[in-house]
């Protein structure tokens, strides 16, 4: 089931190279977008490329990476809460299923911080 939500950044550019791979590290990492320790033994998405002939590496927890696969059509590295908090939209449950269950924690977690702003 495809989620009917789309979250569409404006982005500075695309990478001139890029190479992406799911990994197992062999030692702890920092997620770049939720800032979370990586352990060794956990499965994490790895990206490098070359945007504005800079070398960049990101390396994203599988957890934020769910969210970006079924939120986003185009996102910029580093900026996936940022970005999805900027969002207003309607959440239906379906997508919310295709969620890790960390990352539906999370999502949920933000829907109901935005309720009690209200």
């Amino acid at each position: 089931m495809e989620c009917s939500c789309e979250i569409d950044v404006d982005r500075d550019g695309y990478p001139s190279l890029i190479k992406e791979k799911i990994r197992t590290a062999n030692k702890n990492h920092i997620c770049c977008e939720c800032g979370k320790t990586i352990l060794t033994g956990e499965k994490y998405e790895y990206v490098w490329g070359v945007w504005d002939s800079e070398s960049q590496v990101y390396k994203t927890c599988m957890d934020c990476k769910s969210v970006r696969d079924v939120f986003f059509s185009s996102w910029t590295y580093a900026q996936l809460w940022e970005d999805f908090r900027d969002c207003e939209f309607e959440i239906p449950e379906s997508c919310i299923a295709e969620l890790t269950p960390s990352a539906r924690a999370k999502v949920c977690g933000l829907i109901e911080d935005g309720w009690d702003e209200d």
